[in-house]
């Protein structure tokens, strides 16, 4: 006893040696003051041994399973022998686990000589009875969670992920490569890509420390999509979250998100520069990081440093941009050449080798991305323009509004930049005039108001230019810059303009257009039909609620706007898509919101002058999952001199779109909906409208004619390079071990059979389990909670607050997994009863590959099918739909000599396949079988 009690003692399981004989210890006990060892030799004999004279008998190949000390230390797992030493008088053994991707130096005695899988697939083990059940749970349990790992798709996320988001983060994890320029077209969802590539680096443990660097008005937009679709709860933002005032305190924050303005200050940056380095670093709205070349030389923008200095600082880099060309080749250069300083020599050359970028850039194009099932998820939409002619009254007040705004104008331009925020509040004014007619005129009573001393506070339009752009046109309707006239006079023009304008809200022929014609126009057609309707400001969002109130009822409408909370905006927009009819949104109270499963009608009451806010509009309803073509209104009254202007821009944007959508003679609707987001993305339309009411209209036509062409001709050199980059390819998915829904449920319902878990019920189609838990797993899930509604489907879990998303983040199901991966719930072989196939085996397993720094870049979970002749397939799919269903066991009819024959084809397998997806990224690291099962069509 003495002499071993500063030593392990050996488990039983561990292989010894005792002279020349080896043999696994059965047991261990104590006689006469000796400790012995029971141990079963391999030629069969057995015999008790003073367990001082036993060694090491671990061999080279054996496979082991490590067990720890206490039960506070977690095992290593399962692995091979690859070596054995004696240091220090002590014996060990360098342990191969190929999960992990480390080889380990460990104490002999804490290892378990086991039977892997090949073992007892030559040895011909069936297992237990439901062998072949443990089999397919084991496997699937494998191809879920990487699966998971290698998409992000399955964990906890308020979104069901679409394939080609699902694709380019599967596409840039098995690249090797993590610096990318991430360039889909608007409305495909980088956001929700960026999120679910952070997830599988997570998932990975390569993304520990995240850096997020986006546009100032951005910031809380990406806080709350990152925590409220990812789960990402602990992302804080630089100078308003938090501040540095020491190197060290960057310790305590991990995820960070901050704005690209105050980062490039310079005080900011060296702060920031003193944070350890990033795991990856993110730039939303990539395009803004400007370098222009002047000759020979280069004249950068400040935020191009700020991105070139944190280039040193992360070996990942994704940079997001739908329009990173913009029709500036040198610009672009610029970026890619941040993305990839190691390819600097080949980017200058860019032009003969176009083909370069796909090392480098993703886009999808709305015209390609499809759905699960490959049906092209945009199915089309139609916009109809409503016109609502003015009267007399309209014109006369629209006169004198526009003698008001030229007045304001003149005035800003004679007091330079002085007058800027003067030169501002016309242009609101314009904006609202083209709004409603309430808008306008609760303007102008604000700005009486204001001069008479009746209103204390003053907006800063340095403080507008720092907000959330969503929030830009709720803020800017009450700007206003100062409390005395802004030209002599101005009172008394107020004075007309208010009683003017309140002669028209009396007959308001635009609301009665919309009430009358749009609205009765739909209910004639369908009484219960819903209704979404977008403006721009507060205050004429508010007149469109009392109108349609007096008429259908209060019950009838709902509103959001950027004032509410995010949980009084979900509950007005359930209510819309229960018994609610109408739906009226800004733009700051539509951002994020999915409506299209239960309405396909759209008014813009309002057309904003950035096109953009159009295309994101109708992106609320024009998206997947819309089963119904999309019908747009657009109400514009072309009798004002603004209106006539907002009209002519978007009847240009659509002739030119209309231009580049057209192949050959036919017209490529899905087509239009790319390029409309790139032209009204390259073109700056909004400024030029700020000029148009001193320059007039023939003028302004020119400018936007001229900014049209500029786009066009940029879209078309973008385009050509963009047919280089990477892109959506079912194919690259369909080979792959992907769980569908029907094998998540089906394991699911397996696994809660084999925990003891009672489902009470099944509601909503039998999409939705109402389980009991027994006391025992819960106290194995460290929690108190019995009952449980859980579902796999995201939409279902939304729409009702008590039932939980068994995602790959839910304790339920990390448990099942890790309780299916374990090597005690068996399965590493079975005998399996086969309909579909021939005789043959069946093989589950990873490959894996490594950077040139020996750190894991990529792993697959594979399955492989050898039929009896020698014939292999890797991931058949009728493999894959067998996982499916339930297995049952089959009688076993294999040979030896059969079974080494079927490995050796799958050795062969294997090694092409390492050696075909190997780069100069990724180098193959290993092979790991999970499990080996006998094909045979026999019952037992």
């Amino acid at each position: 006893m003495t002499n071993m009690s500063n030593r392990l003692m050996p488990i039983e399981g561990t292989a010894v040696k005792y002279g020349e004989k080896l043999g696994i210890i059965q047991s261990i006990s104590e006689s006469s003051g000796k400790i012995l060892a029971s141990v079963k030799w391999f030629n069969g004999d057995g015999s008790k041994v003073n367990l001082q004279d036993l060694t090491c008998g671990f061999q080279r190949n054996m496979e082991v399973r490590h067990k720890p000390l206490s039960y506070s230390q977690k095992s290593l797992g399962c692995g091979n022998v690859v070596s054995v030493r004696i240091i220090g008088n002590r014996e060990q053994v360098l342990v191969d686990f190929p999960d992990k991707g480390q080889q380990i130096w460990l104490p002999y005695e804490s290892l378990k000589f086991i039977k892997g899988p090949k073992l007892r697939f030559f040895r011909r083990d069936k297992g237990a009875e439901d062998a072949a059940e443990r089999f397919r749970l084991k496997s699937l349990a494998h191809a879920i969670d990487t699966w998971n790992e290698n998409s992000g798709a399955l964990s906890k996320l308020d979104i069901d992920p679409l394939p080609h988001q699902i694709h380019l983060v599967h596409h840039i994890l098995a690249h090797g490569n993590l610096n990318w320029m991430i360039a889909d077209d608007v409305g495909l969802g980088k956001t929700i890509e960026t999120g679910m590539l952070l997830k599988a680096l997570s998932q990975r443990g390569m993304a520990r420390r995240i850096l997020l660097v986006t546009p100032a008005g951005l910031t809380q937009q990406w806080k709350e999509e990152l925590q409220n679709k990812f789960g990402f709860g602990d992302f804080r933002i630089y100078g308003e979250n938090f501040t540095i005032d020491e190197p060290r305190e960057w310790g305590m924050y991990n995820h960070v998100i901050g704005s690209i303005d105050r980062f490039k200050d310079p005080e900011h940056l060296m702060k920031l520069m003193h944070a350890e380095p990033w795991d990856i670093i993110i730039f939303d709205e990539a395009h803004r990081l400007s370098r222009r070349q002047n000759g020979m030389s280069f004249d950068s923008s400040m935020r191009f440093k700020l991105a070139k200095s944190l280039r040193k600082k992360t070996d990942a880099l994704i940079l997001l941009s739908a329009t990173p060309h913009q029709g500036k080749h040198d610009k672009f250069v610029s970026l890619l050449e941040l993305l990839r300083p190691d390819l600097k020599k080949e980017i200058g050359t860019l032009k003969l080798n176009p083909e370069l970028l796909k090392e480098m850039l993703y886009r999808n194009n709305k015209s390609d991305v499809t759905d699960a099932e490959g049906n092209f998820i945009f199915k089309g939409k139609v916009t109809k323009a409503i016109t609502v002619e003015v009267d007399q009254a309209f014109s006369a007040f629209d006169s004198d509004l526009q003698s008001y705004l030229r007045k304001g104008y003149a005035q800003a331009k004679s007091l330079g930049s002085a007058g800027n925020a003067i030169g501002f509040v016309m242009t609101v004014y314009r904006k609202l005039a083209a709004s409603s007619a309430k808008a306008i005129n609760s303007a102008l009573i604000r700005r009486k108001v204001r001069l008479e001393g009746e209103l204390g506070q003053l907006f800063s339009i340095e403080g507008l230019s720092e907000l959330d752009q969503r929030y830009i046109g709720e803020l800017e309707e009450n700007f206003d810059y100062s409390a005395k006239e802004f030209f002599d006079g101005e009172i008394a023009l107020l004075d007309e303009l208010i009683a003017k304008s309140e002669i028209l809200l009396l007959n308001d022929k635009k609301i009665n257009e919309f009430l009358n014609g749009i609205v009765n126009q739909v209910l004639n057609n369908n009484l219960e039909e819903k209704i979404l309707i977008f403006t721009e400001y507060r205050s004429t969002q508010n007149y469109l609620f009392e109108a349609l109130s007096k008429r259908f009822s209060h019950s009838k409408v709902e509103l959001i706007n950027g004032s509410m909370k995010h949980q009084d905006r979900r509950e007005a927009i359930k209510r819309f898509e229960g018994n609610g009819q109408f739906l009226i949104s800004t733009e700051a109270g539509g951002e994020g919101i999915n409506l299209q499963k239960n309405c396909h009608i759209m008014v813009n009451y309002d057309l904003p002058w950035n096109p953009m806010r159009l295309v994101q509009r109708i992106g609320r309803l024009y998206r997947y999952g819309q089963k119904k073509r999309v019908i747009v209104f657009n109400i514009h009254s072309p009798g004002t001199a603004d209106e006539q202007i907002i009209q002519l821009m978007y009847e240009r944007i659509g002739e030119v779109v209309n231009d580049l959508s057209t192949v050959g003679d036919e017209f490529h609707e899905r087509l239009s909906d790319d390029i409309l987001g790139e032209i009204v993305d390259l073109v700056d339309v909004e400024s030029i409208l700020q000029e148009a009411t001193l320059e007039g209209i023939y003028r302004t036509q020119q400018k936007i004619d001229e900014a049209l062409e500029k786009a066009k001709s940029a879209a078309n050199v973008q385009q050509e390079l963009f047919d280089h980059a990477s892109s959506f390819d079912p194919n690259d998915l369909r080979g792959g071990f992907i769980p569908s829904v029907e094998h998540l449920t089906s394991f699911v319902e397996s696994m809660f059979n084999y925990l003891g878990i009672q489902v009470i019920d099944k509601t909503h189609s039998g999409k939705v389990w109402q389980i009991r838990v027994s006391e025992e797993l819960q106290d194995s899930l460290g929690m108190r909670k019995s009952r449980w509604d859980l579902t796999l489907d995201r939409v279902i879990a939304s729409n009702r607050e008590h039932i939980d998303v068994l995602d790959l983040d839910h304790l339920l199901m990390k448990h099942m997994l890790e309780v299916a991966k374990s090597y005690s719930f068996q399965g590493q072989t079975a005998s399996i009863q086969s309909v579909e196939l021939v005789t043959g085996s069946l093989f589950c397993g990873f490959l894996r590959w490594q950077n040139n720094q020996g750190v894991r870049q990529r792993q697959e979970y594979m399955t492989w099918y050898v039929d009896s002749h020698g014939d292999l397939q890797v991931n058949d799919p009728r493999v894959l739909d067998m996982f499916k269903s339930e297995f049952s066991s089959s009688i076993y009819t294999n040979e030896l000599e059969q079974n080494k024959f079927h490995f050796k084809c799958l050795d062969i397998s294997i090694d092409d396949k390492l050696a075909a997806l190997s780069s100069k990224w990724m180098q193959p690291e290993n092979y790991e079988v999970v499990s080996a099962a006998w094909l045979t069509s026999d019952k037992p």
